[in-house]
């Protein structure tokens, strides 16, 4: 299991980013509210554990429902399926379902006890939800669809975003939640939208039997899509800190690691190749760029401050 965990849900990796997304949200709220310091609690903690859990509870799933898909494509020859733990048999479907269950019941020991109806209910949604993507939600044909299975899969994750949301207004009220929250809130799933996106798009001459989005809508319109999504979540980043009176430096970051993008998509489309088709780095990198920053940059200026679980 840790060989697994290793190759498909690095901990150094995977803990770090979730946790960046969730206190992008908390901190990110309390700074359009005009609050100083930004302010933390046990159930900032507990709630930042969650989105990490919910990740690692998704990449299960995903695991479980694409298993005998992977094996096939790895005996076909694809070459970025080959070397998954589950697919050399270092890990069966008996061990996954094991891991499931352990995460399921880690994320409600760490939910019940955060109150109701906030957080709670929102967490049981998005758990509801989240079991039903994991089942396709009771419809195969689904599997079988990119568009599809993007358009009702990916956008869970604004549910967990709708959670940190929840987790602030539990713990500092919901008058510190104001009405144009959801535009942060979208801010930070865009560049989950922009990943999925950019981790399926290959060059021509990569394509396999694997559905990607550039065999899907081909190459150059795939292409433009991590990019559009990135610009969107830009500007709503760039409202969050205008919102927060934040100084130059943050935009001025956050900017530099847009151009990034889009500089690896103008690549990728003048010179189509395996190695300019990893659009997925740069889109991590803006997305760590953008949560992250956000969360320094009202560090510095507002500071942090522990309070009780109170409330």
């Amino acid at each position: 299991m840790g060989e697994y965990l290793a190759v498909m849900f690095p901990p150094l990796v995977q803990i770090p980013t979730g946790a960046l997304l969730f206190f992008a949200i908390h901190a990110g709220l309390q700074g359009m509210a005009g609050l100083a310091p930004i302010r933390l609690g046990p159930r900032a903690l507990a709630g930042a554990a969650t989105i990490v859990l919910f990740a690692l509870l998704l990449r299960v799933q995903d695991e479980l429902k694409d298993l005998a898909t992977d094996v096939a494509l790895a005996r076909a020859g694809d070459p970025r399926f080959a070397a998954r733990p589950v697919v050399l048999g270092r890990v069966g479907a008996a061990d996954l379902v094991r891991l499931r269950r352990l995460v399921v019941a880690t994320l409600l020991a760490l939910n019940l006890p955060l109150g109701f109806p906030l957080p709670l209910v929102p967490f049981l949604l998005a758990l509801s939800v989240t079991w039903l993507s994991g089942r396709w939600f009771f419809w195969p044909p689904m599997a079988r669809d990119l568009v599809l299975a993007f358009a009702t899969h990916n956008p869970i994750a604004l549910l967990y975003a709708a959670y940190a949301a929840a987790v602030l207004a539990r713990e500092l009220g919901p008058a510190q939640v104001r009405a144009d929250a959801p535009i942060l809130l979208l801010a930070v799933w865009l560049p989950v939208a922009a990943w999925e996106v950019a981790r399926k798009i290959r060059a021509p001459d990569e394509e396999t039997v694997y559905e990607t989005w550039s065999s899907r809508l081909g190459w150059r319109t795939a292409a433009a899509l991590p990019p559009l999504l990135c610009t969107a979540s830009a500007a709503g980043f760039f409202y969050a800190a205008r919102a927060a009176q934040l100084g130059p430096a943050y935009p001025t970051v956050l900017g530099a690691a847009l151009l990034l993008v889009l500089a690896a998509f103008l690549r990728f489309r003048l010179m189509p190749s395996a190695r300019t088709s990893r659009l997925r780095v740069p889109v991590e990198m803006f997305a760590v760029v953008a949560a992250g920053g956000l969360v320094v940059a009202l560090a510095i200026s507002r500071g942090f401050a522990w309070i009780s679980a109170a409330g």
